[in-house]
């Protein structure tokens, strides 16, 4: 007898265990978004990353040139760098730096940066100032 109540106490816990391990698992299922939302196209647009990295550069540029004669060889050597980058991403960039007005002890203005692509277009406008000593 007693080790019929064990038998019967062991398929009872049995049981129970998988009882409750199906009512999680089938809740948990019931929880779950009928559809997971794909984000690998978001991830998958560089523009946005490549806009950014070109637009931080050249202000990087500007605030690390010694003096003007150095600003403006380093602008015309990053405006060329970019734009051969950005033909080998297949981008249409526009790089303009004509409303920039380089002087001996204030620079000034402004540089125009835009980025088409089939998918988007991307532009700002970086004002600049810059005293030199």
């Amino acid at each position: 007898m007693p080790s019929l109540l064990k038998s019967k106490k062991a398929q009872f816990f049995v049981l129970s265990a998988f009882a409750i391990v199906s009512i999680i698992y089938f809740v948990s299922k019931w929880m779950e978004p009928y559809t997971i939302i794909d984000t690998s196209y978001a991830a998958s647009i560089e523009e946005p990353f490549i806009f950014n990295n070109i637009v931080e550069k050249a202000n990087e540029t500007i605030y690390i040139s010694k003096n003007p004669d150095d600003l403006q060889y380093n602008i015309q050597e990053y405006k060329s760098f970019v734009e051969g980058y950005a033909s080998s991403k297949n981008l249409q960039i526009i790089f303009d730096t004509s409303k920039l007005s380089i002087g001996s002890p204030i620079t000034r203005g402004s540089i125009f940066i835009q980025i088409s692509s089939p998918r988007m277009v991307i532009n700002k406008t970086l004002s600049v100032f810059r005293l030199f000593q």
